[in-house]
């Protein structure tokens, strides 16, 4: 994913560099071609085609036209900035290297699927409560421990910069969580044994944010 940010970014600064060469070369005409023609009028002059007072006006006139182009200075800057900003809001869209509402550099964004943001089940009366923090990308604890039958309320406060939530595969179990919010999620598991849990928001859990929760008799 990082390899594919660098390549969107690589081509964009290329893409401003072409643009900004040719504003260059269409606004401003080598000096050149202004020379060249500047050395024929000289060379008329000296062959006599040419009277004094024409030859000023025409230099004049070759001056003022050199000129004109950098009065379009201001069209093309603003011209290259529209393009740059829609390629930016383009690239934040599809959650490449931008800090857009949910993603991260070089992460996918949860509305490209494959992200349930459900609170997950409602907080169990009486049960008891486990803290759980989803940091970027990790756990802690990695371990939850209940007893079977048990009704347990975990607290699930993100700390990290983007969403997580935290799924148990076997116990059908998923609550999702905002950075910086927290939600209070009721869970029971009825069978002793130890259970995966993970994140679910594409890349996170082979990033590391994984879990065991073991339920003991």
């Amino acid at each position: 994913m990082l390899g594919l940010v660098m390549v969107w970014m690589v081509a964009f600064w290329v893409l401003v560099a072409v643009l900004a060469a040719a504003v260059v070369s269409l606004l401003f005409p080598r000096n050149s071609s202004r020379e060249e023609a500047r050395r024929a009028l000289r060379e008329r002059l000296a062959r006599g085609e040419l009277g004094a007072a024409e030859y000023r006006e025409r230099m004049q006139s070759l001056e003022v036209q050199s000129g004109e182009p950098r009065g379009w200075v201001g069209v093309a800057v603003v011209v290259l900035l529209a393009i740059v900003t829609v390629w930016a809001v383009l690239a934040m869209d599809a959650g490449w290297g931008m800090h857009g509402r949910w993603g991260m550099p070089g992460m996918p964004m949860p509305h490209m699927g494959g992200w349930n943001p459900s609170p997950g089940p409602s907080a169990r009366p009486g049960g008891r409560l486990l803290p759980v923090e989803l940091a970027d990308f990790t756990f802690r604890p990695g371990v939850v421990r209940v007893r079977a039958g048990e009704p347990v309320n975990l607290r699930l406060l993100n700390t990290g910069r983007v969403p997580h939530d935290l799924y148990v595969p076997d116990l059908d179990f998923r609550a999702a969580v905002a950075p910086g919010q927290e939600v209070v999620a009721g869970l029971v598991a009825n069978r002793p044994g130890t259970y995966e849990f993970y994140c679910t928001v594409p890349g996170h859990r082979e990033a590391g944010m994984r879990g065991v929760l073991v339920v003991s008799p």
